[in-house]
């Protein structure tokens, strides 16, 4: 991240003069979710069940404009390479871990390259194909070995450098104001290998490793803002031409019409109880990215949501314990009717209502807490196991009403009031504590009811291309 935010500074210096602002340079800014290809070395028994995880990629780039179709780009890139393994107590080397354990691992590079972009127009928008070539970099302080021989290991800082290149296909599609968005797929490989790092410390060899180049495929969203200054003529002109697209910008953001919505929410949860445990807090984050079409005084959504709760237990020996922290996954059906205030489409109001459908609950683990010695063993005070409940295909429901507002004028702000009911039980384990020599069992779970305040960013798709 500190190479990417020095890149960063450099990027925006040289961008900064005035004959590079006056010239062929571009400024693009880059966003990919990806899967890293990489694979575990000497999986021991019983498994680590290994499994790579979505990363994410934050990019910056300046691409100087050669022809009207073809540019040569110079980027620089943080990517993370995230995965998650099933740690066992004959992989742990300690006599603490009670269970297996589901844990989440990461691992972040630099990359830098210099690429060739071709570009074919296509009326507005344009094909195009990159290959570019450059190098993978990354920097660790922790333990690795010698070498293959099985001496050893060593602790430190570790820096490998190793050659990369990439291909990226995808449209272009240009702004009236000379900007352009970048949508395409990409395809990321390493030709060396970068940090390898153990993920048992046992005392048998050979010892699990995760090989990784840097190789991925992702897709790219990236935005590129051109410094090309305008001639005297042309601005007057422009601003002509800028006033008439605010005029429809704003009618295409209150009018029919196909949008995209981005939305964040914080739920109250209703049995919610107070207590000094650690991690337990009242609210519980949710999101939705929805599509939605308006037609008159009616919307209807639909998409991906993802909604976080909680399973907790008044425990015997430690009081109120949080278990899990489970993510549902569920697809939303919602209808919304407004009435427009005021003359100048200024303010929206109205009610909405929706069902949302699970997919899957993730994110929920083995629990262990404390340890009491019985019959010369030690076993766990506290326990809490995931049951193999299907969450998926349950239903739950939402009311509420809501208001949009202008922002930017080409899109609404959306705040929406709601409560959940119905829902089915999220999170659900089998918890069991040893209490008084005894062993004490119950199954817990948690809820996806409550109250929300939800704030959403609503974009109409027309206007992204006037």
């Amino acid at each position: 991240m500190k190479n990417l935010l020095l890149s960063i500074g450099v990027l925006l210096w040289i961008c900064s003069s005035q004959a590079i602002a006056q010239s062929r340079i571009n400024l693009e800014m880059y966003l990919v979710p990806q899967r890293h290809h990489q694979s575990l070395l000497d999986d021991p028994s019983p498994s680590l069940e290994f499994a790579t995880r979505t990363g994410l990629n934050l990019g910056l780039g300046l691409s100087y404009n050669i022809s009207s179709d073809w540019q040569m780009v110079l980027q620089s890139w943080h990517a993370s390479s995230p995965f998650s393994s099933t740690q066992h107590p004959e992989h742990s080397g300690s006599s603490f871990l009670l269970g297996p354990q589901r844990l989440n691992w990461g691992f972040q590079y630099s990359n830098f390259s210099l690429g060739l972009r071709k570009s074919w127009e296509m009326a507005g928008h344009a094909l195009y194909v990159q290959p570019s070539f450059g190098i993978n970099r990354s920097r660790s302080f922790g333990i690795e070995p010698r070498d293959n021989s099985g001496d050893s290991p060593r602790l430190g800082l570790t820096t490998r450098v190793v050659p990369a290149a990439s291909l990226e296909v995808g449209m272009k599609f240009n702004t009236p104001n000379n900007n352009y968005f970048l949508v395409g797929l990409r395809h990321h490989q390493g030709f060396g290998r970068l940090q390898e790092p153990w993920l048992t410390f046992g005392a048998d060899a050979p010892r699990p490793i995760v090989q990784r180049r840097g190789t991925y495929t992702g897709l790219v969203f990236g935005y590129g803002i051109s410094f090309r200054t305008r001639e005297k003529v042309e601005k007057e002109e422009w601003k002509i031409i800028k006033k008439e697209q605010k005029n429809e910008k704003h009618e295409a953001a209150w009018g029919d019409g196909t949008y995209v919505m981005l939305t964040t929410m914080q739920r109250f949860q209703p049995d919610f109880v107070e207590s000094n445990a650690s991690r337990m807090t009242r609210l519980r984050p949710a999101s939705h990215i929805l599509f939605g079409y308006t037609s008159g005084q009616w919307s209807f959504e639909t998409g991906y949501s993802s909604w976080m709760s909680q399973t907790k237990v008044e425990s015997q020996n430690f009081g109120w314990v949080s278990l899990n922290d489970p993510r549902t996954r569920a697809i939303p059906l919602r209808a919304r009717y407004h009435l427009d205030i005021g003359q100048n489409n200024r303010l929206r109001v109205g009610v909405s209502a929706a069902t949302f459908v699970t997919l899957n609950t993730v994110r929920f683990d083995e629990t262990q807490r404390g340890a009491v010695i019985v019959n010369e063993e030690r076993v766990p005070a506290l326990r809490s196991v995931p049951t193999d409940q299907n969450s998926g295909g349950k239903l739950f429901y939402q009311a509420g009403a809501f208001f949009e507002i202008p922002f930017f004028n080409s899109s609404l702000l959306s705040f929406n009031f709601s409560q959940n009911f119905g829902s089915p039980e999220i999170g659900q384990v089998n918890v069991q504590e040893i209490f008084n020599q005894q062993q004490v069992e119950s199954v817990k779970s948690g809820t996806l009811n409550g109250f929300n305040i939800e704030v959403g960013l609503k974009l109409p798709i027309s206007t992204l291309t006037k």
